[in-house]
């Protein structure tokens, strides 16, 4: 179905996040992949898991141990969250909003009134 003023999601270049770029998304990936592996990042869900495997199986770690580690795992997954992920994406946003808004005809409900 086609639908005026709406394009299709798989031409779309915005699709991507930014661009349509084949070797600025390998380098995207490569750089992703180096943060997490090369830098020895770790997932805090899947550290969460082992940490509660050594307590189960009787190391010396503690539930309140665990707490205060996933108390600043947490703050700072919200802090990445919101800077690295939201704050980024509201600015692209704008971009595109004013990009629309320039595309947009003088009055839109004009097709609405005349028919």
């Amino acid at each position: 179905m086609v639908v005026p003023g709406v394009r299709k999601r798989g031409k779309d270049p915005d699709a991507q996040q930014g661009t349509s770029s084949d070797p600025a998304k390998i380098v995207a990936t490569v750089i992703g992949g180096f943060l997490l592996a090369g830098l020895q990042l770790f997932h805090s869900i899947l550290d969460s898991l082992l940490i509660f495997g050594a307590v189960q199986s009787g190391a010396g770690i503690t539930y309140l141990e665990w707490f205060v580690w996933f108390a600043y795992t947490l703050l700072f997954n919200m802090v990445g969250g919101l800077v690295l992920v939201t704050a980024l994406r509201l600015v692209r946003t704008k971009e595109l909003l004013m990009e629309r808004r320039r595309e947009a005809p003088d009055d839109p409900d004009a097709s609405r009134r005349s028919g």
